[in-house]
């Protein structure tokens, strides 16, 4: 291959391509890993998936880690969201039976964050505890 009537060495070319590659993927790469927590709301109240005796459970999440929160909606006739006010994130309204999820990083600070469903902000509420 030649620029302005000069050769460039293949083994250039190679490399180069190389770098690009990297530079694109660097981002992905390095990424912190995603920690799930899928919730449920029934009788007006969160759950964590699978155990429904405690309503509106502390969730305890690393200070800086990013989470992604699964919730579905099983209450039948109310609509219900997810929303953690102090790092600015929520889910969409959620009908009966549907899912959101929103991603998020967890405050640098450690300490007690308010969860909440804004529609119902008196009953549904909980805390992330942040250590």
């Amino acid at each position: 291959m030649s620029i302005l009537g000069r050769k460039i060495p293949v083994k250039l070319i190679a490399a180069l391509a190389v770098v690009m590659v990297v530079g694109a993927l660097l981002p992905v790469m390095t990424q912190a890993p995603v920690r799930e927590i899928r919730l449920v709301v029934r009788g007006m109240a969160f759950y964590l998936d699978g155990d429904f005796e405690q309503p509106n459970p502390v969730i305890q999440v690393k200070a800086g880690e990013h989470v992604r929160v699964v919730v579905r909606n099983d209450e039948r006739g109310m609509t219900h969201d997810f929303a953690v006010p102090a790092v600015g994130a929520s889910t969409d309204l959620l009908e009966w039976q549907q899912q959101g999820e929103v991603t998020f990083d967890v405050p640098a600070t450690p300490g007690t964050y308010e969860y909440v469903c804004r529609p119902h902000l008196g009953m549904m509420k909980g805390t992330l505890k942040v250590y």
